[in-house]
């Protein structure tokens, strides 16, 4: 899978998340025969599992750069043409699917047409479509998040299209969705009845590891189970809030920039 790097998208705040990442990482997909890749700012990962770092502030500049811009001088800084994303608290706690990344990978590359394939459960949202190839659904235009962060095969040039210098992480799904319903491309995800007896997605972890700064309240029995040890006490756990509560927090963060927020739902 030469033709393809693993990318590990972060930030210097991250920074306790990167060691149980990679334990997990190699513990359950091993062996690992990509390169990999951590997005970071200015700190360098010192690691024993072969990560390259990848500064995203490579330029002097007054301001920190945006989450965006941070993940186009990644995607800039790597020369496959396909790129895994994952996220560093995408905290894996059962065997990546490695045939069915390899599977993914050859399919993308004989075709030229399909741009995108997602591999977690997480990602996609219906409607999906069927696929001429039964261990693959189509990803429609109607998709809430066509555009999604979670673990996915993404054609590089594909993602870095989609990417505005000023938008963060949930503002990349909301409006990159709304651009990609604009386009024809063909975006995928697996369906995963057709890979794995147990419906397991190809990648599998909690959705998300980190939430707003704390942990998930699940992640110190994933971290157990796998003889990992956090000081869960520096962030705190997350306290769930009502749905409706977060949607509006949301849409109130969103309207603080109007001509943004028009741009991006005409998805511009």
């Amino acid at each position: 899978m030469k033709n393809c790097t693993l990318l590990i998208n972060s930030s210097d705040g991250f920074i306790d998340c990167w060691d149980p990442f990679f334990e997990l990482l190699h513990k359950y997909w091993d062996p690992i025969d990509l390169p990999i890749v951590l997005n970071t700012e200015f700190l360098v990962y010192k690691n024993k599992f072969n990560v390259i770092s990848s500064l995203s502030h490579i330029s002097i500049t007054d301001r920190k750069l945006t989450w965006s811009e941070c993940l186009i001088n990644a995607l800039d800084s790597i020369e496959t043409p396909f790129v895994i994303y994952m996220q560093e608290d995408y905290f894996i706690d059962k065997n990546v699917n490695i045939n069915a990344i390899k599977k993914s990978i050859d399919l993308m590359t004989n075709n030229d047409e399909i741009k995108y394939i997602g591999l977690t459960n997480f990602g996609n949202k219906p409607p999906f479509h069927p696929y001429h190839i039964d261990e693959y659904l189509t990803v429609s235009k109607k998709s809430r998040y066509r555009i999604s962060t979670q673990a996915g095969l993404w054609r590089k040039e594909t993602l870095r299209s989609y990417l505005k210098p000023s938008e963060n992480g949930w503002m990349f799904e909301i409006f990159g969705t709304q651009r990609a319903r604009r386009k024809n491309h063909l975006f995928l995800t697996c369906n995963p009845k057709y890979f794995n007896e147990k419906n397991d997605p190809i990648f599998s972890y909690i959705h998300t590891g980190i939430i707003k700064g704390k942990w998930h309240k699940d992640i110190p029995n994933v971290f157990y189970e796998n003889s990992i040890i956090v000081d869960f006490n520096i962030r705190g756990f997350y306290k769930e809030k009502n749905i409706f509560l977060r949607k509006s927090e949301t849409i109130l963060k969103l309207l603080n920039n109007p001509i943004r927020f028009c741009l991006g739902m005409l998805g511009r």
